[in-house]
């Protein structure tokens, strides 16, 4: 009695994980992300699966992929389209000028830290094949292992740390299918100095603003100085005053030889 039980199992184990290598192992995640000094990021994401297995599970490709993609940890929110070739189904997602904030989330982190920015991507089997997993959670391991990854990320600064392929200040992977898989991709680079264009850059400890109060208070001195001199030039002159009217000139005497009076 147990060894049929046994046998049946190890059958069903056996089709499960047939059937999960044809849903997986079409399955591609590409990702070229370029980090700006002023933390934002520039790039695009895409997840493609091929077509011919996605038609075979459902006539409609788009469901098919939508109901595959339930498999795969929450990705950066970004600009997304629907993609298509003659061979792959699935979805891209661009990034212009998004802020870094976006970027921690649950399959993909990038942060800064001070004056140094830590990409990590975690391949943790609990995040992949979770619907897959509900039918038997032997099969999230092997749902990652089909996958395949193709990563590429550059940083403003010198990279410093990373398990990729760094070159100059750019660090990619590739994991090809079917390829035991490292716990994660991990880069780290150097930041420059955070300047006020920075989204980060207001209120970036929490502390009180002091450089935008000073700012303030100096734009007012400057405008009260400026009114004081024109209400200064719109006053009229005050008249000189009038001192004492100098004595007027002496009359004149009588001719000299000229008989005087009585």
């Amino acid at each position: 009695m147990n060894r049929r039980f046994n046998r049946g199992k190890a059958l069903r184990v056996a089709v499960c994980l047939v059937l999960l290598a044809a849903l997986s192992s079409c399955m591609q995640l590409n990702m070229g992300l370029t980090v700006n000094a002023n933390d934002t990021v520039d790039g695009q994401l895409l997840l493609t699966a091929e077509k011919s297995v996605l038609s075979a599970r459902n006539k409609n490709i788009p469901a098919a992929f939508a109901e595959l993609r339930q498999n795969i940890p929450a990705l950066p929110a970004g600009e997304e389209t629907g993609y298509e070739d003659n061979k792959l189904f699935g979805s891209q997602i661009s990034y212009r000028k998004a802020p870094l904030a976006g970027f921690d989330t649950e399959s993909v982190k990038l942060v800064r830290d001070g004056d140094l920015y830590r990409f990590t991507l975690p391949l943790d089997p609990k995040k992949y094949g979770g619907k897959v997993a509900q039918q038997n959670p032997q099969q999230q391991q092997a749902f990652l292992k089909l996958m395949s990854f193709e990563i590429s990320v550059t940083f403003p600064g010198r990279v410093i740390d990373s398990n990729g392929t760094v070159n100059g200040r750019s660090v990619s992977w590739r994991v090809d299918s079917n390829q035991d898989k490292p716990s994660e991709l991990r880069a780290v680079a150097e930041a420059p100095p955070r300047s006020s264009a920075s989204p980060a850059a207001a209120g970036d400890d929490g502390g009180f603003p002091w450089l935008l109060v000073g700012g303030g208070a100096l734009l007012l001195l400057l405008l009260a100085a400026v009114g004081v001199l024109l209400v200064r030039r719109r006053q009229p002159a005050t008249p000189a005053t009038s001192g004492p009217t100098p004595p007027g000139p002496t009359p004149p005497g009588p001719p000299v030889g000229a008989p005087g009076p009585g």
